[in-house]
């Protein structure tokens, strides 16, 4: 049996350290804590993937927060799923009671993830809300054009 670790940032501005830390300080060794920087709504997590395919009976997967699998409901249940079927543990620090193989385990993390996803979106929906009431204000938003002159698009289509 095999104790793995796996800390996720959505973006290299973040600081993945606490999970780390976390993990580590639970017992899990350096080599066995896969680290990623990936957003939590894609599909394809890659170093995540190979961690699960190369986990095998017996093994436990340990995890910081539920977030840091995924956003979507659907995405965390199904990887729960698939853990299940290869009969490979799963822990989450955060709520280290939390059993996913009884009764109550998958509907209260079904739960807890859902609750996830809709922060995302509200996220979103504020992003959204903010930057068409920047339009609306006459603001630029994105990078700042630069000043071109003729010489220098004559340089660039050369």
């Amino acid at each position: 049996m095999t104790v793995y670790g796996y800390a996720r940032i959505s973006d290299k501005s973040q600081q993945i350290i606490s999970q780390v830390d976390e993990l580590r300080a639970y017992g899990i060794p350096e080599e066995n804590i896969v680290q990623e920087v990936v957003t939590g709504v894609s599909p394809e997590k890659d170093q995540l993937d190979a961690l699960v395919e190369k986990m095998g009976p017996g093994d436990e997967l340990v995890v910081a927060r539920h977030d840091r699998l995924g956003r979507s409901t659907l995405q965390l249940l199904t990887l729960i799923d698939e853990l299940e079927k290869k009969d490979v543990r799963f822990k989450l620090l955060s709520m280290p009671e939390l059993d996913t193989r009884g009764p109550f385990g998958k509907p209260i993390l079904a739960i807890f993830s859902a609750f996830a996803e809709m922060e995302r979106n509200q996220l979103k929906e504020k992003q959204k809300k903010g930057i068409e009431a920047a339009r609306r204000r006459g603001k630029h938003l994105g990078r700042k054009t630069e000043k071109w002159n003729k010489a220098g698009l004559e340089k660039a289509l050369a």
